[in-house]
């Protein structure tokens, strides 16, 4: 059976890669290409297998070439291993894991001229599990090379535990996501050549920057278009331009954050059982999503929100500071009788937790870890840790509590187990106010001015590395 990911006319873009849980190629008219070929390289990690008949291999380039200044890569079974593991640890680090694979993929090196096409992934179920299989071309457009391997390297974790007779595919959106995440985080370095010079920025480049100029004077797709939209919809350039950028914007507001990274690794995990990504998704999401008009709404505001904001101009530390702080306090209105007037009160977190009750309680606390997430992402390195710290640990308190049924109608032993929840987040509330305190009372002296480099050295930093 055989399960066509992309429609041809989006290899002039990218080189997409087609999966076929079967045997014979999607293009027509072209035969299956035989797998019986010498293993003649293996990654660090063993997983990536290269095969290619020696004989062909190009020998290492004698000249010193520079990296960039061609599109064409021509491929070495050494190095094309290299390749693979550096574009599985860029996917791993991500997703913020680092567990063991548990299939093999089989990566089959073949003559460029006898190669024509798309590229393809075949996947095969065995006693031992799943196995993919992915022939390239010795002589490939590097970002259409590293974008089939950030495919296959989803699906393998997709399908660790698919004990199915299909391969669960992976969705469009999170694949195409995370390869322009990667590609515009580290670019050319993903792939390994030899005898070549490499210029580095000093600066961490802006992910988001390829996204953000698709999407200039527009508006990013709305979650549920993304779901719906077909294949013939995307044959347009230009819809499918929007579209990528979209995904790798939703991409982004996932990976972005632990709460978001852990979605996606349940996610990848749950859509082998279920019908539909969607459905896999909503469950993913630890109640955070109890429909997908949740995701519509959470999807809404984190878009805007972050295309709004240019991550080089960050908010002053003071101004973080003073955020934070205010954050650990909630005002509310009391009344000291029946006949009183309301009059404000301020509320430390801690107390909200362990003296309101859950349903009053839970609005705030949701409110809040909002608050921090985005405070987050205008925040400086030194303090972004953190603001995603506050955000997680109240977080867990509130999926805790949902999970294990510790809501508004708790009673009994139910409700002392909620209390010793409140009680254990009010501690790690306290321990991260007490390193708000020390951020507020360290001074931060300004840079030297021998620190900075002349205007013509400005982030750039060559460096010679022959591999």
């Amino acid at each position: 059976m055989v399960h066509s990911l992309f429609p041809a006319v989006w290899v002039r873009w990218l080189g997409v890669a087609a999966l076929m849980c079967g045997g014979s190629l999607a293009a027509r008219g072209q035969s299956p290409l035989p797998i019986e070929l010498p293993v003649t390289a293996s990654s660090h990690s063993g997983q990536f297998l290269v095969q290619s008949r020696g004989p062909n291999l190009p020998p290492p380039t004698p000249n010193l070439t520079r990296v960039g200044t061609n599109e064409l890569v021509t491929l070495r079974a050494d190095l094309l291993a290299v390749t693979a593991e550096r574009v599985k640890q860029a996917v791993d680090r991500r997703l913020d894991v680092q567990d063991a694979w548990r299939s093999r993929i089989y990566i089959q090196m073949r003559d460029a001229n006898r190669l024509e096409g798309r590229l393809s992934i075949r996947a095969e179920s065995g006693r031992d599990g799943w196995q993919f299989f992915v022939p390239v071309p010795d002589r490939i457009e590097w970002p259409r090379l590293v974008r089939t391997l950030v495919e296959v390297v989803l699906l393998e974790r997709a399908n660790r535990h698919n004990t199915g007779g299909e391969c669960a595919l992976v969705p469009l959106w999170l694949t195409e996501g995370l390869y322009q995440l990667i590609l515009a985080e580290e670019g050319r370095d993903l792939v390994a050549e030899s005898a070549t010079v490499l210029n580095r920025s000093r600066l961490k480049p802006d992910s988001l920057a390829p996204a953000r100029a698709q999407l200039r004077g527009k508006e990013p797709m709305p979650f549920s278009e993304l779901s719906l939209l077909t294949f013939d919809q995307l044959k347009e350039p230009a819809r499918f331009q929007e579209f990528q950028a979209t995904a790798t914007l939703l991409t982004y507001e996932f990976v972005r954050t632990d709460w978001g990274q852990e979605v996606m690794r349940r996610f990848l995990a749950e859509i082998p059982r279920c019908l539909n990504w969607q459905t896999a998704l909503l469950r993913a999401s630890g109640g955070e999503f109890q429909s997908l008009l949740d995701v519509e709404k959470w999807w809404a505001v984190s878009a805007t929100d972050t295309l709004t904001t240019d991550p080089t101009q960050r908010w002053p530390r003071e101004r973080i500071l003073k955020q934070l702080e205010d954050l650990r306090f909630e005002t509310t209105e009391v009344r000291v009788d029946t006949n009183s007037p309301a009059v404000p009160k301020v509320v430390p977190l801690a107390d909200v937790l362990v003296n309101w009750d859950y349903e009053t309680q839970r609005e705030v606390l949701n409110r809040k870890v909002t608050q921090w997430r985005m405070l987050a992402m205008r925040a400086a390195p030194e303090l972004a840790p953190l603001c995603g710290d506050y955000a997680k640990a109240v977080h867990d308190y509130v999926r805790a509590r949902d999970r294990a049924g510790l809501g508004p109608t708790a009673r009994g032993s139910l409700e002392a187990r909620g209390n010793l929840l409140a009680t254990s987040t009010a501690r790690r509330l306290e321990e991260l106010d007490r390193r708000l305190e020390a951020e507020r009372s360290r001074v931060i002296q300004a840079p030297s001015s021998a620190q900075f480099p002349n205007d013509g050295q400005l982030g750039l930093r060559p460096m010679a590395n022959p591999k």
